[in-house]
């Protein structure tokens, strides 16, 4: 007589799944103990590979770099941030020329910007945008009292003379305090050989977060400006008198 319920018979038997089941396992872990193995070799390698240094620009310039900390900046690049900011905050000049599409010289004049009662040259404001917001508008008008009125008709321009930085100081992680001592020359028609203002000052700057750069094909010429003065990923947040003691 035939049995109802028959025992299966094959690899489908019973019997026989347990140990199919138990070689897959093995043959999945041994796969997946494998790829573990394959991804450390591949992040240990990585992690040994030394950092690119060198950067290729799209015209084909060449720099090296090195990784430092978002709050860490090189002194040498904090004494050229303050060298070029405080230069283009007091060179002043109301007058401009450049050559059209036609090779014709064109002499432009600066209407300046306003800045609280006080005008500023249009570099001056451009400028301005190195320093933090809090601190800006008040320096800014600061130095439009400085500006003569006879810059805006081409009779006077100024001259920054920066005669000394210091190393820059660290007074707490992304600050430091830079020591400058300058002149500022005044040339115009009463004195065409220069009346020198000393402006003798410690900056205070800080490390901040560069900005993106904007779409060139977009950007004004003064998007493009505020973007390069921001670009190095510091500001100035204060600038007080130097005391006689720091001389």
């Amino acid at each position: 007589m035939t049995s109802i319920n028959p025992k299966r018979q094959g690899l489908l038997a019973t019997e026989n799944l347990l140990p199919l089941f138990v070689l897959l396992a093995l043959v999945l872990g041994g796969l997946n103990l494998l790829l573990t193995a394959v991804l450390g070799m591949t992040t240990s390698q990585i992690a040994r590979k030394p950092v690119p240094t060198l950067v290729q620009t799209i015209d084909g310039n060449s720099f090296t770099v090195k990784p430092i900390d978002n709050l860490d900046r090189t002194p040498e690049s904090i004494r050229l941030f303050t060298r070029q900011a405080m230069t283009m905050l007091f060179t002043w000049n109301g007058v401009s020329q450049a050559q059209d599409e036609t090779g014709t010289i064109q002499t432009t004049t600066d209407s300046g910007v306003k800045a609280g009662s006080n005008t500023v040259t249009t570099k001056a404001w451009q400028a301005s945008f190195s320093l933090s917001e809090d601190f800006r508008a008040s320096f800014l008008e600061q130095v439009g009292a400085l500006t003569p009125r006879s810059v805006f008709q081409g009779q006077a321009q100024s001259v920054f003379n920066i005669e000394s930085l210091s190393e820059p100081l660290l007074i707490a992680p992304g600050f430091w305090d830079v020591t400058m001592v300058a002149n500022l020359i005044i040339f115009d028609v009463k004195n065409p050989g220069g009346i020198a203002i000393p402006v003798n000052k410690v900056i205070r700057i800080q490390a901040v977060e560069p900005p993106a750069d904007p779409m060139e094909a977009e950007a004004t010429a003064v998007q493009r400006a505020v973007y390069q003065v921001r670009s190095a990923g510091l500001q100035i947040t204060d600038i007080t008198e130097m005391t006689e003691a720091a001389r």
